[in-house]
């Protein structure tokens, strides 16, 4: 009897700690799981690792999570880190952003000295971007302009690393204006740039730079989302206004114009291709509100 009401006691003891013996062990492979995601994430099949990162990895050591967790190291982390230009903080578990975010609001020169850094260092040719935003007024949500970068070829498949910039609120007439900039700087330097609406919390996550890009090695083409054409904003006044806000008495669609052309005079809204009946294209928009 004495013995039978022990192993009850040790069995009860057993289910109450075996959950938390399972969420240690949990807690414990996460990280080099979050790791491998990292990298197929951004084109990198897992069996690829060791020929992508080295350090000494082997095939045996990326078979499983457990495996590779034992090969885990600083140099490991910080070595896929840095070419994946992801926020150690998220692949350590402490914090939700997996990417750094770029805001260049009001500051389309700050822009340009960034895109033409990165162009310096990769290539125009290695470049691409994608602008989402969504179809309606909304003055609580960002856009975001995703640029990708092809870091190689694995098998003569590209892999990628992301550059988040966000900061620019689509409904509003100030936004617009400088996001308009920035994709007339992008087409003049030949980094393309496509457009796409999706849905709101897509949205929201990806300018807040809290969701791993997982795009594999289709890299940032979506197949979902309603397609349009971002340089439209620099020269058709109907795209650029679309969805602007505009506040009382069309103050917000004035302004909006008014940014347009002083851009312009700027040379930010200059995409390297003739422009032809722009500048009177916007000129009549701008007649019209009066």
């Amino acid at each position: 009897m004495i013995f039978g009401e022990i192993e009850s006691f040790l069995s009860l003891v057993e289910r109450v700690i075996k959950p938390f013996k399972k969420s240690d062990k949990t807690l414990q492979e996460f990280l080099s799981t979050r790791l491998v995601s990292v990298f197929e994430a951004h084109g990198v099949h897992r069996n690829q690792i060791p020929n992508i990162i080295g350090h000494g990895l082997t095939l045996h050591d990326v078979s499983s999570d457990e495996y590779l967790l034992e090969k885990l190291n600083n140099e490991v982390l910080a070595s896929t880190c840095k070419l994946f230009g992801i926020n150690r903080d998220w692949l350590d578990g402490s914090s939700k952003e997996v990417y750094p975010t770029y805001s260049f609001y009001k500051d389309p020169q700050k822009f340009s000295d960034f895109l033409s850094g990165l162009i310096a260092e990769c290539g125009s040719e290695n470049l691409e971007g994608v602008l989402l935003t969504v179809d309606k007024i909304d003055r609580g949500i960002e856009s975001v302009l995703i640029l990708q970068e092809t870091l190689g070829h694995i098998n003569n498949k590209p892999y990628f690393r992301y550059y988040i910039c966000s900061g620019w609120v689509f409904s509003y007439w100030k936004s617009r204006g400088y996001i308009a900039a920035s994709i007339a700087m992008c087409w003049k330097n030949q980094v393309y740039v496509r457009g796409l609406y999706l849905d709101t919390s897509t949205v929201s996550c990806y300018a807040s730079g809290e969701c791993l890009l997982d795009f594999g090695q289709d890299g940032i083409h979506f197949p979902y989302g309603v397609r349009w054409y971002p340089e439209d904003l620099v020269e058709q006044p109907d795209v650029y206004l679309k969805n602007v806000d505009p506040e009382e008495n069309k103050f917000g669609l004035d302004a909006a114009l008014s940014l347009w052309f002083q851009l312009k005079n700027q040379g930010f809204l200059d995409t390297g291709y003739p422009d032809g009946t722009v500048i009177k294209k916007f000129s009549e928009a701008r007649e019209k509100l009066t």
